[in-house]
């Protein structure tokens, strides 16, 4: 019962917020790996350049629920 309730919390507390990959963090986002695969395929059918193809990767993830902490 002890697993039980263990996995419970774990499973319910990484629902509120998630850290995947270099540093992005989400809350209520979705699944990171998906949305990283999307992204990265609408990204590169908008944009060619480097900058704008960046720009429109983090453009969709932030959509779907993830943010990169700024550097300081």
């Amino acid at each position: 019962m002890h697993k039980a309730t263990i996995l419970v919390l774990a499973v319910g507390l990484g629902g509120c917020a998630s850290m995947s990959d270099a540093g992005w963090q989400g809350r209520d986002a979705e699944p990171f790996d998906a949305a990283k695969a999307q992204c990265d395929d609408q990204a590169a059918a908008q944009a060619t350049d480097g900058d704008a193809r960046t720009a429109a990767f983090e453009a969709c993830m932030q959509a779907k629920g993830w943010t990169r902490p700024t550097e300081r």
